[in-house]
């Protein structure tokens, strides 16, 4: 935040192609497609159970992956939006767009600073009532191009609720490596709908042309017995795509009790089931593991 104000209040000669400078500053921010969760393309909708049919793990990570995605698109909308405008304010090294009204009838402002590759954004707002506030802001920091490069941004969700009048607390960080691939870890602390009490999550994805890795935990009835206790599981999804892949869960408490069950299926490029297997026997083992694009059972190891 230093270099940002520093550098908007720096006074000198702006150079004539600070017009086409633009593009830069816009490929700084945050965008959707790049900070966002790409873990499967099928839709299938086919009942799982068995060997043929769809993988439960996918359908679960799918399920995962949406939500994570959903909550980051609304994020980015605030930034998402200055790419539909021109910049309101230009010097050699910042950029400001705003004041424009969000749908909650926020002036809301975007201002970004460079200074020798290092790129510092904010986005805040000044509400009806109220005294002005960031809710969102982040650094990004070039690579062999401004967009090929990695970075980490912050929303504050308590605080843009107050703005609209919703429930919603918890501070979000999105750490973030576009230099190889996609690489991202979406930290979620102290979140809360305003009915329960607050938790805390991490999510993990990378993405390369030869591999994918999601490695996330939820709380589901995965015993499917209706129970009040969810139960805490970790997945970890490995895949090659267009060939399949692994998924490795391990589950605790619910209605297993304090039984630890360990539960792997592998599935082709549709998301089909092809083996699986559990230390309980709860669904026993059918297949050909050696069919699995991983043969080798990998727990998570970034949450």
């Amino acid at each position: 935040m230093t270099i940002l104000l520093l550098s908007l209040m720096a006074c000198g000669d702006v150079s004539n192609d600070i017009f086409d400078d633009d593009a830069d500053f816009l490929a700084a921010l945050p965008a959707a497609e790049r900070q966002t969760v790409g873990f499967s393309e099928d839709t299938t909708e086919a009942e799982a159970r068995g060997v043929g049919e769809r993988a439960e793990l996918v359908d679960l990570s799918v399920s995962i992956a949406g939500g994570v995605n959903t909550f980051v698109f609304n994020v980015l909308g605030l930034v998402d939006h200055v790419r539909t405008l021109p910049p309101t304010e230009r010097t050699q090294d910042s950029r400001r767009w705003g004041p424009y009204t969000d749908g909650c009838d926020v002036d809301a402002t975007l201002l970004i600073a460079r200074n020798l590759g290092v790129y510092d954004w904010s986005v805040s707002g000044h509400p009806p009532e109220g005294d002005d506030a960031v809710v969102l802001y982040g650094t990004h920091f070039s690579g062999t191009s401004v967009s090929a490069g990695d970075g980490s941004f912050v929303w504050d969700q308590g605080r843009y609720s107050g703005w609209c009048g919703a429930a919603e607390t918890g501070l979000v960080t999105v750490a973030y490596d576009n230099r190889e691939g996609v690489d991202l870890l979406v930290d979620v602390a102290g979140w809360s709908d305003g009915t329960a009490e607050p938790t805390d999550w991490r999510y993990a994805y990378s993405r390369a042309d030869s591999a994918g890795d999601f490695q996330y935990r939820t709380r589901e009835d995965l015993a499917d017995d209706g129970s009040d206790a969810l139960a805490d599981v970790t997945v970890r999804d490995r895949w090659v795509p267009g060939a399949g892949g692994r998924s490795d869960a391990v589950v605790t408490g619910g209605g297993f009790g304090a039984a630890e069950w360990r539960w792997s299926q592998c599935w082709d490029a549709r998301g089909v089931l092809t083996w699986e297997t559990d230390n309980l026997g709860v669904f026993g083992e059918s297949g050909d593991v050696t069919q699995c694009a991983f043969t080798e059972a990998a727990e998570v190891d970034r949450l």
